[in-house]
C-alpha cells in the first residue's frame, strides 16, 4: 500500500477544517450517524480527562490490562511521529492498510462536509474499533471534555481526571474553576469517577459534579503516599494497596499509576476475566515516548558525549515544568534544554519551573509548525531571564551546539518538538 495515499488522505481531512472553531458535538454526531453509529458499537470503555497526566495514565491501564490477559484498544492524541499512533487496534498500531480503508470511508461518508481534522479522525476511529471486537477501550480526551469529539461514547464503565490545571484557556476559560467544570463534563450517571487529590477549586467542581450525576467519587490521596526504593502503597476505601514503582520516571507518575491501579481495583468486581493481582507486573513494563524518556542512542543521541544524560520529555505547560524539574534534579544539576515552544502558551512562565537546575538553554524553531515561536524570538526572552543562552537554526544545529557542552541534555517544550527529535533520531515509536 502506498504511504503518499495514506499522507494525501490525512492532508485532505485537514481541509474540511471549520474557519472558525466552536466547540460542539453537532459535526461529530452528524457524521457517526451518517456511519452506522460505529460509537454504539465499542468495548466497556474507560474515558480519561485532564490537563497532565491523560497518556501516562491510559499507558498504566493499557500495560495492566495486558497484563491480565485482556485486548484493549485505545485513542490517544496527538501522535508523536506517525498517525497510527493514535489508533491501537489490540494493542498494536492500527496498520496502514486498516487506516487508509477507514478514513476512506470515512471520507466518502462524510461528503466534503465541514469538520475539524479530530472530529473526523475520532469518528474514523470508533469505525475502526467497532469492527474488531476487544474486552476493553481506553480513550483519551482530547480537549476539554464537555464538548470533545470522545465524549459521545455510551459504554462508559470508569471516567477518570487527572491533574488539572491552566492549558487552552482560550477554549476552556481562564479559571480553574471554569476549566475544571470542562473536564467534568465525560462524568456521567452513576458511573464511578476517580481523580488524584487537586486544589481545594478544582476539588469542589468535581465533587459537585459527581453529586449531581449520582457517581462514586474516589479519591486518591497522593500526600498519603507511602515510598521506598522499589514500591509505593496508598489507600484506597480503607484497603491499603501496595504496588512496584513504575517504569515511568518521576513522582507525578505515581499519581498516574494510583489512578489507573484505583479505577481496575474498583471495576475488576465486575469483569471475571480480570486478575487484579497478576496486572499489578504490567506496571513495571509501561512504556510512553517523551514523557522524561532517557534517549541512550539514535542519529542524534550518538552526537552526545555517553557520560552526559539524554532526556526527551513533551511537557509544555507550567504543571508538566514542575514534574520535568523534579525529574531533572533526581538525576543531576547539570543541565543544558533545547528548547521550542508553541504561541498558544506562554515560554517565560515554564522556564520559570526548570531555571534552578539550568545551566544553559538552546532554542530551537519547531519544523513544519506554524505557530511555533521562531529562534530569534525565544532567544530574546531567555535572554532577559538572565540565563546563559544560544539560539539554533534547526534541531541538528541546536544538537551540534550541545555537544559542546559538558551538560546533560533535556529536550522539552513541546510534544512537537520531541516527535521531530524521535523522527530525526530514526527512534519512531512502535
Amino acid at each position: 500500500m502506498s504511504l503518499k495515499k495514506l499522507n494525501d488522505i490525512l492532508i485532505k481531512i485537514q481541509e474540511y477544517h471549520p474557519k472558525y472553531i466552536d466547540l460542539n458535538l453537532k459535526r461529530v454526531n452528524r457524521l457517526l450517524e451518517d456511519l452506522g453509529n460505529p460509537h454504539h458499537f465499542l468495548p466497556p470503555t474507560i474515558h480519561i480527562a485532564g490537563t497532565n497526566g491523560k497518556g501516562s495514565t491510559l499507558s498504566f491501564l493499557r500495560s495492566m490490562l495486558k497484563e491480565s490477559g485482556l485486548t484493549v484498544h485505545s485513542y490517544t492524541s496527538p501522535h508523536l511521529v506517525n498517525f497510527n499512533e493514535r489508533i491501537r487496534i489490540k494493542d498494536q498500531l492500527i496498520s496502514n492498510k486498516f487506516l487508509l480503508e477507514i478514513l476512506n470511508i470515512t471520507d466518502k461518508v462524510n461528503k466534503n462536509q465541514e469538520i475539524t481534522f479530530f472530529e473526523f479522525t475520532t469518528a474514523a476511529a470508533f469505525l475502526a474499533f467497532s469492527k474488531i471486537k476487544a474486552d476493553f477501550l481506553l480513550l483519551e480526551v482530547g480537549l476539554g471534555g464537555r464538548l470533545d469529539a470522545t465524549n459521545v461514547v455510551p459504554n462508559v464503565i470508569a471516567s477518570i481526571i487527572t491533574e488539572i490545571s491552566f492549558d487552552h484557556e482560550h477554549f476552556l476559560g481562564s479559571t480553574l474553576s471554569k476549566i475544571s467544570r470542562e473536564k467534568c463534563g465525560i462524568i456521567k450517571n452513576r458511573i464511578p469517577v476517580f481523580t488524584i487529590s487537586q486544589e481545594n477549586e478544582i476539588m469542589r467542581v468535581i465533587k459537585e459534579n459527581c453529586r449531581d450525576k449520582n457517581a462514586p467519587l474516589y479519591v486518591i490521596e497522593k500526600n498519603n503516599f507511602k515510598v521506598s526504593s522499589n514500591s509505593f502503597s496508598f489507600w484506597l476505601n480503607k484497603e491499603n494497596i501496595d504496588l512496584p514503582i513504575p517504569s515511568l520516571k518521576g513522582d507525578h507518575q505515581l499519581d498516574n499509576c494510583a489512578l489507573s491501579t484505583s479505577c481496575l481495583k474498583v471495576i475488576s468486581k465486575k469483569f471475571k476475566k480480570f486478575d487484579f493481582k497478576k496486572s499489578i507486573n504490567g506496571i513495571k513494563n509501561v512504556n510512553w515516548p517523551a514523557r522524561s524518556q532517557i534517549i541512550n542512542k539514535g542519529k542524534l543521541a550518538n552526537k552526545i558525549d555517553k557520560n552526559y544524560v539524554i532526556i526527551l520529555d513533551g511537557a509544555h505547560n507550567v504543571s508538566g515544568a514542575k514534574a520535568l524539574s523534579k525529574v531533572l534534579s533526581s538525576i543531576g544539576a547539570n543541565w543544558q534544554l533545547i528548547f521550542g515552544y508553541l504561541k498558544t502558551r506562554k515560554p517565560a512562565k515554564f522556564l520559570d519551573e526548570l531555571k534552578s537546575i539550568t545551566q544553559k538553554i538552546i532554542t530551537t524553531e519547531i519544523t513544519g509548525q506554524e505557530n511555533s515561536f521562531s529562534s530569534k524570538e525565544l532567544f530574546e526572552i531567555i535572554q532577559k531571564k538572565g540565563i546563559s543562552v544560544d539560539k539554533s537554526k534547526n534541531l541538528y544545529e541546536a544538537i551540534e551546539i550541545a555537544s559542546q557542552n559538558k551538560l546533560n541534555v533535556c529536550i522539552c517544550g513541546s510534544l512537537y518538538l520531541a516527535g521531530e527529535f524521535l523522527k530525526n533520531n530514526q527512534t519512531i515509536p512502535n
